[in-house]
């Protein structure tokens, strides 16, 4: 039969192939609805397939309960099931499906903005190591030394993974403890006597308690942990802030090879810092926009020219949390921050470093 006459059934036929039926299935079936009750060779000849394919599709919609064959009967008879009981299924199994998946979306809303209080050391340190070993870009870690044993083995596989660590050290008593820092943390500082313990990677999940319930064997205190990105960019900030700039810095590690690719933005400052320092020319492939804009990301790339960070000494930063590029385009001189930046003329979303 020509297309023409089939027309006026293609957005119904398109609708059916949205629910999972094939182009073939579709024809056939809405053949059998308009034909039907009808032997094979109408529907063959209707849907404009083989008679012996027919079969075969038929049996598999007959499964899904849409066609019923009739074969005691010669020659075989295909009827369609009445539309109420064949899509009902459907709806049902649709109805199944949304409950599933609003449960699932359900259950990752309530992971993504979660609040735990925590009683025992025990469980902080082991929800220290699962944040540390989920970590994909960057850990921010403040505990007491004494404790730093207990997540040696997290800390070292995040290292090896790539991943920024900074490491502050509370409540170090140089006569009594010898500290193994090899390959734990990109730096190390030694932090103040009694400082908070705290946690964040990825800016988006982490912990914080008083110092006591991680350094004294008894205590009564709790920790909190989280997983709620606008907490861990606050508790960032007052690291980067608060804590990180008076502490003793005791190790920097080498710079990482290049090329390398970033989807947060203090290890792309930390490693050209570094490369800077080493002598190396750096050129940054940015994946950015203008600062406050609605326009789209574009590769923007260009040799680094300065930096300006506290996360290694000596710092230049202005304030605890700047970190920043400066880059030379060929055409122009810009300034690059992380994504959501504000003072700076770029904000980039992923970078790649390479050398010059």
């Amino acid at each position: 039969m020509p297309d023409s006459t089939r027309q006026p059934s293609a957005p119904v036929r398109d609708r059916l192939q949205q629910y999972g039926l094939s182009e073939t299935e579709a024809e056939t079936y809405l053949a059998v609805v308009e034909k039907g009750p009808a032997t094979a060779r109408t529907v063959a000849e209707t849907a404009g397939v083989s008679k012996s394919y027919v079969y075969d599709i038929c049996d598999s919609l007959a499964v899904d309960g849409f066609v019923s064959v009739d074969d005691h009967r010669t020659p075989t008879v295909i009827r369609a099931t009445p539309p109420s009981e064949a899509f009902s299924a459907l709806k049902r199994e649709l109805d199944t499906l949304e409950a599933a998946v609003q449960t699932r979306y359900e259950d990752t809303a309530a992971e993504n903005n979660t609040f735990e209080v925590v009683k025992s050391r025990p469980t902080i340190v082991k929800r220290l190591e699962q944040h540390i070993e989920a970590a994909d870009c960057e850990v921010i870690l403040q505990i007491p030394a004494r404790r730093l044993p207990d997540i040696r083995d997290p800390l070292r596989r995040a290292r090896e993974r790539g991943i920024l660590v900074l490491l502050t050290l509370s409540s170090y008593d140089r006569a009594t403890m010898e500290l193994d820092l090899k390959e734990i943390a990109n730096a190390v500082r030694i932090g103040l006597d009694g400082a908070p313990s705290l946690l964040a990677t990825d800016q988006q999940r982490g912990f914080v308690s008083p110092s006591t319930m991680l350094s004294w064997d008894h205590d009564e205190t709790n920790a909190i942990t989280f997983t709620q990105e606008a907490v861990a960019a606050v508790l960032v900030g007052s690291y980067l802030g608060n804590y990180w700039p008076i502490g003793e810095e005791v190790l920097v590690s080498r710079p990482p090879s290049l090329p390398a690719r970033y989807d947060m933005f203090r290890p792309v400052v930390f490693t050209t810092t570094l490369a800077l320092r080493a002598g190396e020319s750096v050129v940054a492939d940015l994946y950015a926009r203008p600062t406050g804009s609605d326009d789209d990301f574009e590769v923007i790339s260009g040799e680094v020219v300065d930096v300006r960070q506290n996360l290694v000494a000596p710092h230049n930063s202005d304030f605890g949390f700047e970190n920043s590029l400066v880059v030379d385009t060929g055409d122009s001189r810009i300034t690059v921050g992380g994504y959501g930046a504000f003072l700076e003329d770029y904000e980039v979303k992923h970078t790649t470093l390479r050398r010059a």
